[in-house]
């Protein structure tokens, strides 16, 4: 493990403006030579956890796959954002993403062709972002993109009205019990995704799986969580905000202030995992990285995912 730090990147974006320095861990295999491929790692709003993101890290290790663990709240100051989001935004995730992208390209040790991102919650938000097609003119000609995704319980009550993405392989892990970033929500942009022609998308819903699954244990109660699940909106190609309720659309700013006073609840559950489960959606996770070159072949033990529509149960 090696400690690691870089300038994020800012662009065009009032969450994703403000320049910062920001620290990680590079996670590499001990028992395969490089060049690795590589996954930059994004945080959900509770910040690096020693059971979800290292434990991350070591699985892709464990499967031959570097990992970068991208740290969005120490350097500016945040431990968690989970009461308030503001604190640090999925855009500023982004512009995180993207220099690490950087970073790991300029590295002879990690394959330059073979990076994706990954990251649960919050992270997995800003993963979706990375994947988005227009957002790219916003970042003032930084050209380089991720060569795949995976989102875990990703947010997706804000969604790009035009949703198409550089075409890259992307896999969204649901909870279908999940009552902060319900899954249905994250199901539609998959499918509004693949109707704008990413037919590389693949969607797996754990039935039984409440948000957080990594966390073993009974599923408690995150009392203090801003909830945004009913807030939908649509993201116009200039950044602002279509809010379906409001029948109009706002600049970030504004919609910020509205959906505060409009939309959004308190309150969430979590957790629930079995080591069952976090295996299974382990050896999936591998798998679906396997089958697109990512120093793994596909696990026996991971679940089938229907060719026909992407969609598994």
């Amino acid at each position: 493990m090696e400690s690691v730090s870089f300038d994020t990147l800012t662009f065009d974006h009032p969450a994703a403006a403000k320049p910062a320095r920001v620290s990680g861990t590079l996670h590499l295999p001990v028992q395969s030579a490089p060049p690795f491929s590589c996954m930059v790692l994004l945080t959900s709003s509770a910040g690096v956890q020693r059971h979800r993101e290292h434990y991350y890290a070591q699985a892709l290790n464990e499967a031959g796959i570097a990992a970068l663990i991208v740290d969005s709240f120490g350097g500016r100051g945040v431990r968690r954002t989970v009461a308030d989001q503001t604190l640090v935004s999925g855009a500023q995730m982004e512009g995180d993403a993207f220099a690490a992208l950087a970073l790991l390209r300029a590295d002879p040790r990690i394959d330059p062709a073979r990076i994706g991102v990954m990251g649960v919650s919050k992270g997995g938000v800003a993963t979706l972002n990375t994947a988005i097609a227009v957002r790219q003119r916003w970042r003032r000609g930084f050209a380089e993109v991720f060569d795949l995704h995976v989102a875990i319980c990703p947010g997706a009550t804000a969604q790009h009205r035009d949703p198409t993405t550089h075409g890259r392989p992307i896999y969204f892990m649901l909870a279908g019990r999940d009552d902060y970033t319900p899954a249905a929500l994250a199901i539609d942009y998959a499918e509004r995704m693949r109707a704008a022609g990413n037919r590389r998308i693949r969607v797996k819903i754990y039935s039984g799986a409440h948000h957080g699954w990594e966390s073993l244990g009974p599923v408690f109660d995150i009392k203090d969580a801003e909830n945004w699940s009913c807030c939908p909106n649509l993201i116009e190609d200039d950044g602002s905000h279509y809010v379906v309720a409001a029948g109009r659309a706002m600049p970030e700013p504004e919609y910020q202030a509205w959906a505060r006073r409009h939309c959004i609840t308190r309150g969430a559950r979590a957790g629930g995992g079995t080591a069952e489960l976090k295996a299974r959606a382990t050896a999936d996770l591998l798998a679906f990285l396997g089958s697109h070159g990512f120093g793994v072949t596909k696990s026996p033990q991971a679940s089938a995912i229907c060719p026909q529509n992407g969609l598994s149960a």
